[in-house]
């Protein structure tokens, strides 16, 4: 008897020793927290980079003086040449409120007859204009959701104020050498003279991790600090599919379509293929595109003096 209630005080002994090893390994795993989730959708978490877009085009422009000879004809050559670098960023506030800012550094370089249609107001230039200056600046809100876990929501505001009310001759020139850089997209940056007004919803959504489509609609309205000049507007819509074979190594192709309502180019489309690099969680990313614009009056892109445009995106996610 006393041999048994030995046993028996051994195994309660081991029993209530193995109990807690026992509830700790079946309790329920610690939730996913923010800090360690996968933040897929480009709309979350914080992200700072550069965004570099190059637009160089040239044309031969052909004349002929009242009554001469129409075979006696002067040809001389327009060139134009954008750079702009901005510098853009979000940093996530609480839950899925975001805070934007981006501000543009630019270059402009033009000789030559030019005529661009700044949304309504035909703008032109015929002489040698190059400069360095600095974009105007914008500040928004956006928050960022996820409805299920590979469907994403956004929607935010921007507020772009003009760092040139009142823009000199050569200023305007070298600004306007960027305005149709991409396709008429993000204009508030280089449409000098003018305070913006932006709002922006969209959605992200992906497929095992390998296919990535995103979709979103915009809408701008310029109020112009000058005299004499016309309140703007335009909508913007883009689409963009992504297959990333290979872990972070992406293919894809944008289509967009920007719609001046203060223009007589009732609508602008272009095309962007681009390859890139985005982890999924935190790191550094890279994106190589051309934008080419497929339609009056930017396109056919890849004709003399169209807007065919090479757009690198490079930066860090966290």
């Amino acid at each position: 008897m006393s041999t048994t209630k030995a046993s028996l005080g051994t195994l309660f002994l081991m029993l209530s020793l193995a109990a807690p090893a026992l509830a700790q390994e079946a309790a329920p795993r610690q939730p996913i927290t923010d800090k360690t989730k996968e933040r897929w959708a480009k709309s979350q978490g914080g992200r700072f980079g550069f965004e570099i877009d190059v637009l160089s085009s040239s044309y031969q422009r052909y004349t002929a003086a009242a009554g001469a000879d129409p075979d006696d004809v002067e040809v001389t050559e327009s060139e134009r040449l954008g750079i702009a670098i901005t510098a853009a960023t979000q940093y996530k506030l609480v839950a899925g409120l975001h805070l934007d800012a981006e501000m543009p550094f630019a270059y402009g370089d033009v000789l030559g007859f030019q005529s661009t249609d700044l949304f309504g107001r035909q703008f032109t230039s015929d002489a040698r204009y190059s400069k360095f200056f600095l974009g105007n600046p914008t500040f928004g809100l956006h928050y960022a959701g996820n409805l299920l876990p590979n469907l994403a929501l956004f929607g935010g505001i921007g507020l772009t104020v003009p760092l040139h009310p009142h823009p000199g001759r050569s200023l305007e020139v070298a600004a306007v050498a960027n305005f149709p850089a991409r396709g008429y997209f993000d204009a508030q940056r280089v449409l000098l003279g003018h305070w913006a007004f932006r709002a922006r919803v969209g959605t992200e959504i992906h497929f095992g991790k390998m296919l990535f489509l995103t979709h979103d609609v915009a809408t701008q309205v310029f109020l112009p600090t000058r005299e004499g000049d016309m309140t703007k507007s335009v909508i913007e819509q883009g689409n963009e599919i992504e297959f990333r074979p290979f872990g972070n190594f992406g293919l894809g192709m944008r289509l967009q379509a920007a719609f001046p309502l203060s223009s007589s180019n009732s609508a602008q489309l272009a095309a962007e293929p681009f390859i890139g690099w985005e982890p999924l969680v935190k790191g550094s990313f890279t994106r190589v595109g051309a934008l080419v614009a497929l339609d009056d009056d930017l396109g056919f892109g890849l004709d003399q003096g169209k807007v065919a445009t090479i757009r690198v995106a490079l930066g860090s996610k966290w």
